[in-house]
């Protein structure tokens, strides 16, 4: 790599073993068109591609995996200056990218997609309609990992014009907090940025939620923060004097609201709202021949009138050797439960077809989807509306409480409230506390207010 611009082909890989990531080049002036010459381009750092006031590469912690990544970026992205799949590839030395819009006659991308290089199988990081949730399931074995680097609409693009893209098995990330990618506003709640959709995929396929195994994982992710702190430290800092002067005559600014997603659902479906949560006979996805999870303890509140559900439901399948430890409730009192079909009668009667369910995170009220029994169609995650209103992600709703009454959101927790025993009747009474904290919520918590102009220009030229 001579310059800080790639002169390879749309489908040449991107080689980064020849210069150390500390070494900086200089595109130099050149001739364009009728002979116009250009001015000369910034050094930039060959390793990341950024400045070198801003290089990253000192956050990089190159990261060996089971799986195979494969990232298939559309041309447009290969100048944009805040990309990230460069910086995955960078943390992931053993990943490949390659870059075009039709894929057909890429030897690489096509060896890989049909297994003919000897590779794991390919699964495809898109969130279709019957993409597998990595959050309740993930496949067996290492596969290769295929992520689309592009706006949405190049994404689809991308898609249509391959074949062999359209019929890959697909995945799809749930993720509980917005995007960290603070740079630009993403589409939709549950768009992130390409590097963070490959390591939440990466923890959920590999991980085993140990803290050195988070700590890997977020390891990731640290050239990515590095480049999105330094963005907005030169967007807020390093001011241009012309733009500081208009900011004097315009004054301060009024006070900025954070946005709570979810919030106003929450709301808005009064006395159809429903808090659920459910707890699973899931025996460990390592163990071959699994049976599938399946709930065994079903609790729920509505909020309206006070009204509570409760069922222990007999387990169909042999039972989880942990599970009466993980859920605190003993084999006897499991094996002593209802009958699912008693359970699917009372629950039906409890709920109706327009109520709106509000779970933490998806597992519970997909668990249940899957079996013969009414879930409404409409649901929501309270995770998302309490990790945005306390600006951190959170894992569970029992830490989640905690940090809210730390906040001062949440009266000191009374005795709890008397559902049902065990880790069901906790996390639903943590849920119950959450929903109760963003119901009464202010309608949009104020952030502070950005520092008002100085009254002097302060040395600046005119």
């Amino acid at each position: 790599m001579r310059s800080s611009v790639f002169r390879c082909t749309a489908l040449e890989l991107l080689t980064l073993d020849a210069p150390a990531p500390s070494t900086v080049a200089t595109a130099g002036p050149k001739l364009i068109g009728c002979g116009v010459p250009t001015s000369p381009k910034r050094a930039v750092c060959e390793g990341c591609a950024r400045p070198p006031v801003v290089c990253v590469c000192a956050h990089v912690k190159p990261m060996k995996t089971r799986t195979r990544v494969l990232i298939l970026q559309h041309p447009r992205e290969r100048h944009v200056p805040i990309n990230t799949a460069r910086l995955a590839r960078l943390s992931l030395p053993d990943a490949i990218l390659r870059r075009a819009v039709d894929f057909e006659t890429d030897e690489v991308v096509t060896d890989a997609l049909t297994g003919r290089d000897g590779g794991p199988p390919p699964y495809l990081l898109f969130p279709g309609p019957n993409a597998i949730d990595l959050a309740q399931e993930r496949p067996p074995g290492p596969i290769t990992l295929v992520v689309l680097d592009g706006t949405w609409w190049q994404a689809g693009k991308l898609l249509r014009r391959n074949p062999r893209l359209r019929a890959l098995p697909q995945l799809r990330l749930a993720p509980v907090t917005p995007s960290r990618y603070r740079i630009r506003r993403e589409p939709h709640l549950h768009c992130v940025a390409t590097i963070e959709a490959i390591a939440l995929a990466l923890r959920a396929l590999e991980g085993d939620g140990g803290e050195e195994e988070e700590a890997r994982y977020a390891a990731l992710l640290a050239p990515f923060d590095a480049m999105v702190e330094h963005q907005l430290s030169f967007s807020t800092g390093v001011r241009d004097a012309r733009h500081l002067r208009a900011a004097i005559a315009r004054g301060p600014r009024a006070e900025r609201r954070v946005h709570v997603p979810g919030l106003e659902a929450l709301r808005a479906a009064g006395d159809r709202l429903v808090v659920v949560h459910g707890e699973a006979n899931a025996w460990p996805v390592r163990v071959p021949g699994h049976p599938v999870p399946e709930i065994v303890h079903w609790l729920a509140w509505r909020p309206s009138t006070g009204q509570t559900f409760e069922a222990v439901v007999k387990p169909r399948a042999a039972l989880a050797p942990s599970a009466p430890v993980q859920l605190r409730m003993g084999a006897a009192t499991l094996a002593a439960g209802e009958a699912w079909g008693d359970f699917r009668a009372r629950w039906e009667a409890f709920c109706g077809e327009d109520d709106v369910l509000c779970a933490w995170g998806h597992f519970p009220t997909g668990t249940l989807e899957r079996e013969e029994i009414r879930v409404p169609r409409a649901r929501l995650d309270a995770r998302i509306a309490a990790n945005a209103l306390l600006g951190a992600r959170i894992g569970s709703a029992e830490e989640c409480a905690q940090r809210l009454e730390a906040a001062g959101r949440l009266e000191p927790a009374a005795d709890a409230m008397a559902v049902a025993p065990g880790r069901g009747g906790a996390r639903l009474e943590a849920l119950r506390r959450i929903v109760t904290a963003l119901l009464r919520a202010p309608d949009a918590p104020a952030r502070v207010a950005r520092r008002a102009a100085p009254a002097q220009p302060g040395g600046v030229s005119p």
